[in-house]
């Protein structure tokens, strides 16, 4: 979800394996989506269970692909303006699907996560990032996943760069934190389905996956299959 880059993916992740990741997490979400939005399932349904893989593997492999070498902090800001510029877009589909105004999309979750990665890495003063931070904070109360969702990207992050078993403890903490978000909506099953992604990752780093990335047709899908899933509720 990153710019396509020269430098290998940490943690042993191939491209294939990433991209296929990322796309195991876009049929959890349309499972999601097309049941609940379109179906009318409750939030205790399969469907609902089904797409709480999406966004835990989503943050897995913005992370991953935010710790690549290079330029790490332009890197961070450019995919922050681009989810951005993308969770913009999809303000309108998402709420003709969702009939929701108050909660803005996913796009904007990984946003700010991509942009606490940002201050992290940042040469600004330290006041000028503190203070990024406690606005990023903030503005988490308003996304999808909330403020355990954000920082689960950025604690990803750090974990693919520096290691330790501190981060890997929080890495853990948050996830723990945003499945008990899904679980106070779909039950326990879902907050099973949302660690779920850990052992999904770890079989995917197993396998041979080939895949092309496909970073723009990614983001097109997004704002358009809720734009169709709200057309087809007019109907």
């Amino acid at each position: 979800m990153a710019h396509a880059t020269l430098h290998p993916a940490p943690l042993g992740f191939t491209d294939g394996q990433l991209e296929a990741l990322k796309w195991i997490g876009m049929a959890s979400m349309f499972t999601d989506h097309i049941g609940r939005h379109l179906m009318g399932m409750p939030h205790e349904s399969w469907a609902f269970i089904g797409g709480r893989l999406a966004f835990p593997l989503f943050a897995l492999v913005l992370a991953v692909n935010l710790a690549r070498e290079g330029d790490r902090a332009e890197r961070a800001a450019r995919t922050t303006l681009r989810l951005s510029a993308w969770g913009a877009v999809a303000v309108l589909p998402s709420i003709w699907a969702r009939g929701d105004p108050m909660m803005l999309n996913v796009l904007f979750t990984l946003a700010l996560g991509a942009a606490v990665c940002w201050a992290v890495e940042s040469d600004a003063p330290p006041w000028q990032r503190a203070l990024a931070c406690l606005a990023i904070a903030g503005a988490s109360w308003f996304v999808e996943f909330g403020t355990a969702g954000v920082f689960l990207v950025a604690a990803g992050y750090l974990w693919c760069t520096q290691r330790g078993a501190g981060l890997a403890v929080m890495v853990l903490v948050l996830l723990a934190a945003t499945a008990w978000l899904n679980a106070m909506f779909g039950g326990w099953a879902s907050f099973f389905s949302t660690l779920a992604a850990v052992p999904a990752a770890a079989l995917a780093r197993q396998l041979p996956l080939k895949m092309p990335r496909l970073q723009l047709l990614f983001y097109l899908v997004y704002p358009v299959h809720l734009a169709v899933i709200g057309w087809l509720k007019t109907l």
